[in-house]
């Protein structure tokens, strides 16, 4: 049995992934502190691609015996998005400027720490930013990270799991709905799927629920099952 976990956030600022409190907070002049606080502050969308091959205990999203169907799903939902976003381009590429004509593509040559971005180019200065390893994570590339959304790019990162990868998807806009519906076309005997609001997440017995109370998820989890709606 294989389990896939969209972990979700939306309307959500991306400063805390730094560790530091809001900027805003942070202006020594009074009246550069209400103008900022008067400025409506950008948000954004994130996705956390997870998986688990129940019966054999191991955890990552390439691990999964439907990868390949989880792949095909993923790429259709992005590929609508991407044709109709400011970019209307369905190719991708890497820091090193490295193209791919489409994400199913790209997904085929993705290692951890890996990231990718839509579109067929960007700025090559923020792009040399976002270098991501084993000691320098995503809270230390917040403000590349936000300069190519606030340009239309998603970006996405392959994350490291205990065996093999995940992936992380950032974008400004909401593809809550259309992952929820990619979710309920796959969904079969040997693959079940969960929503799961990243809020409710608050320790790692949550992140592994499935492990201990599958049948009985906590509170804002939810199984995407062929006739749920989108709570």
């Amino acid at each position: 049995m294989d389990i896939l976990k969209i972990i979700f956030e939306h309307d959500m600022t991306l400063e805390h992934l730094s560790g530091h409190d809001d900027p805003r907070n942070l202006q020594p002049d009074r009246k550069q502190t209400l103008a900022s606080f008067l400025t409506p502050q950008k948000t954004y969308c994130r996705y956390y691609f997870t998986g688990t091959r129940l019966h054999e205990n191991r955890f990552g999203l390439s691990v999964l015996q439907s990868w390949p169907v989880v792949q095909n799903m993923l790429s259709a939902v992005i590929d609508e998005y991407t044709q109709k976003s400011t970019l209307s381009s369905l190719e991708w590429h890497r820091p090193d400027g490295t193209r791919h004509g489409s994400f199913r593509e790209a997904l085929e040559h993705l290692n951890p720490y890996d990231f990718l971005i839509s579109g067929s180019d960007s700025d090559k200065h923020t792009r040399d930013k976002m270098l991501i390893d084993d000691l320098t994570g995503i809270r230390e590339r917040f403000e590349p990270l936000t300069a190519l959304l606030d340009r239309g790019h998603l970006v996405l990162l392959t994350e490291k799991a205990h065996h093999g990868s995940d992936l992380h998807l950032f974008s400004c806009d909401n593809l809550y709905e259309s992952l929820f519906q990619g979710c309920q076309s796959i969904i079969g005997p040997d693959l079940r799927c969960f929503a799961i609001n990243g809020k409710r997440v608050s320790s790692e017995r949550h992140f592994y629920f499935e492990t201990w109370t599958l049948d009985r998820p906590p509170h804002g989890f939810q199984e995407v099952t062929p006739d749920a709606r989108i709570r």
